[in-house]
């Protein structure tokens, strides 16, 4: 295996891994998060320096209640560097998840979009003579 790695190195066919860098911001992962019938099981995992958060939102249905659907909006859970976030959530008996959505942002992109907004908002107030 590792002659086989060796080669494609070589061939430049693969990259060799990036040493990894201080406070280099990474992306907050959520793909291994999944449902289970009436439970979901979300899993974010933070490989990077600085911390961020998962904002989640969430539907139950209830299909033998008229397909009533309940949204659950749950922001700001709180994911460490270096670590995996994990929760579960049930929809409790009868109910199924209809679909989910986690917003992951690490530190670095949470102050990229809040000055992204306050720059929008200082452009929008400068048109409207505020």
């Amino acid at each position: 295996m590792k002659v086989f790695a060796a080669t494609l190195l070589a061939l430049g066919l693969a990259a060799a891994p990036a040493a990894a860098q201080p406070n280099v911001p990474f992306m907050i992962d959520c793909s291994a998060s999944h449902t289970d019938d009436s439970r979901l099981l979300l899993s974010c995992a933070n490989p990077g320096s600085l911390p961020g958060t998962v904002d989640l939102m969430y539907v139950c249905s209830t299909p033998l209640d008229f397909n009533r659907q309940i949204i659950f909006n749950e922001p700001g859970h709180f994911v460490a560097p270096k670590s995996t976030l994990r929760l579960t959530r049930d929809c409790g008996p009868e109910q199924v998840i209809i679909t989910y959505q986690a917003w992951p942002l690490t530190q670095d992109q949470q102050d990229d979009e809040q000055t992204r907004l306050d720059r929008i908002r200082a452009e929008r107030d400068e048109l409207a003579g505020r």
